[in-house]
């Protein structure tokens, strides 16, 4: 019971983490504008929390795998805490940075924690459930960023990213201190004939690797899409649409991926379906993809519905992490999950900058290089889930 409260409250971790960075494309022109800065140092100091998000988590999923999780959680939510107020307070370029990378090194705790809690508070089964819900935090926590603009126009962004740094201290590091009180130490040996045994090796196979391969590049499709075409607003920049429609065509398609990442790890329980979810979902993403490129600007109400597409598509990504750690030995859910979510953020990092490319090249309307790059992406995601789904069918059908 302890460890499932606690994975909740991980929750609101994971979920802060996706708020704190996607607000940031919300107020960065403010920014930007306040401390006279040009957009390339905005582009800088917006790119300063993703790559030591995305590079730690690999080495922090490993050692959370052997530690008290509880306490990673708490002093990660400390740490970014922190590291938040001292970005609300900052006036130069330097402590911006240095700010959002320490925000960024703290938060590489928060997903492979929450995973790895789940995985010791569900059952087996509920483990691609859970992640589902844990993943769609991505789509939630930018709904919520999306409203905060529209609901609270005046909100000054220092202000806003003090409330976002009180909220992380109280909300998070003070309950998992006091639900931590509850847990076992960690397991020692017991015995000098324990001591004298060392623990047996983790034991791969190449079967394993190859899905573990699999899964990493279904999630790096997942997160190319989703912050190389839709949460930076390329389609939107070349289509040249008002700032209103583009945070509705956000909401929508953040919305979308919650629902999506949802519906993708209840269906994908049973391991069974998750070929044909994926495959249903990338062919879903790619009729999308072309909707949004092709539709008048007149036709709003199926732009829309096309961006819900996009996020329901998207949200079948999140099967990556299941199957991942269906196919890893025993004991390695933290790493096994940092690795695939470090493929989707990086991926995602590498997708934007060269969404920024074809923005810099293309002229307004000229949607030609989108058609073509992430064409290509997305018949990439349906190959890959086409591989999942062939290369699971032998196995399925002799079990």
């Amino acid at each position: 019971m302890p460890h499932r409260r606690l994975w909740l409250v991980s929750l609101l971790f994971v979920a802060w983490l996706v708020w704190a960075e996607t607000s940031f494309q919300f107020y960065d022109h403010a920014l930007g504008r306040d401390l006279q800065l040009s957009a390339s140092r905005v582009s800088l100091i917006a790119g300063s929390f993703l790559v030591p998000y995305g590079l730690l988590q690999i080495p922090v999923g490993r050692l959370l795998d052997q530690g008290r999780v509880d306490r990673w959680i708490w002093i990660a939510a400390l740490m970014a805490s922190g590291f938040s107020l001292t970005f609300a307070f900052s006036t130069d370029l330097v402590g911006l940075m240095l700010s959002r990378m320490g925000t960024g090194v703290a938060c590489a705790v928060a997903f492979p924690a929450s995973a790895l809690l789940a995985r010791r508070a569900l059952p087996a089964h509920r483990f691609a459930l859970a992640m589902g819900l844990t993943d769609s935090l991505l789509g939630w926590g930018a709904v919520f960023a999306a409203l905060i603009p529209l609901v609270f126009p005046w909100t000054v962004w220092r202000q806003l990213v003090v409330f976002q740094a009180l909220f992380l201290a109280v909300m998070v590091v003070v309950p998992v201190i006091a639900l931590g009180r509850g847990l076992p130490s960690p397991e020692l040996p017991q015995t000098l004939g324990s001591l004298a045994s060392p623990a047996p090796p983790i034991q791969w196979d190449r079967a394993g690797v190859g899905k573990v391969i699999k899964a990493c590049l279904m999630y790096a499709w997942g997160g190319g899409f989703v912050f190389g075409l839709a949460q930076y607003g390329l389609i939107s920049g070349l289509r040249v649409w008002g700032v209103e429609r583009t945070q509705w065509m956000s909401l929508t398609m953040s919305f979308g991926i919650g629902v999506g990442m949802v519906l993708a790890g209840w269906i994908g329980s049973v391991a069974s379906r998750r070929g044909l979810v994926l495959l249903t979902g990338t062919g879903m993403s790619v009729l999308a993809l072309i909707a949004l490129l092709q539709l008048p600007n007149a036709m709003g109400g199926l732009l829309l519905l096309a961006a819900l597409g996009l996020g329901l598509g998207l949200g079948s990504s999140v099967l990556a992490f299941p199957i991942a750690e269906d196919a890893a030995p025993a004991g390695q859910t933290g790493l096994i999950v940092a690795i695939v979510n470090t493929t989707g953020t990086v991926t995602g990092g590498v997708m934007s900058v060269v969404s920024g490319l074809i923005l810099e090249a293309s002229g307004p309307g000229d949607l030609n290089p989108v058609l073509v790059v992430y064409g290509l992406f997305g018949l990439f995601g349906v190959a890959v889930a086409a591989w999942i789904q062939c290369s699971g069918a032998p196995a399925q059908s002799a079990a």
